[in-house]
């Protein structure tokens, strides 16, 4: 099953918002929200995400917030082996 990543700074307070949906479907649907006060407790979860779904089933959404946040891109490069 192909899915969509997307992972963010929280607007409104501490820690990274992290979203598996689904992406081959004309509907996508949530699978996975997780809110993450950490980059440490973010990186297991992204080995699990990879686990799950396999590497080259999960496509980042590279937003510019995403982009420009040089340690947060860098952990799910890491995470997902994404490029």
């Amino acid at each position: 099953m192909r899915v969509l990543l997307v992972v963010d700074r929280a607007k409104d307070g501490p820690g990274i918002w992290a979203m598996v949906w689904t992406s081959a479907d004309d509907d996508p649907r949530l699978l996975e929200s997780k809110h993450f006060l950490g980059m440490a407790a973010l990186q297991v979860w992204l080995a699990g995400i990879a686990t799950r779904y396999g590497r080259s089933n999960i496509t980042v959404d590279w937003t510019t917030s995403l982009k420009s946040d040089d340690r947060l891109a860098a952990a799910v490069r890491a995470g997902v082996d994404a490029s």
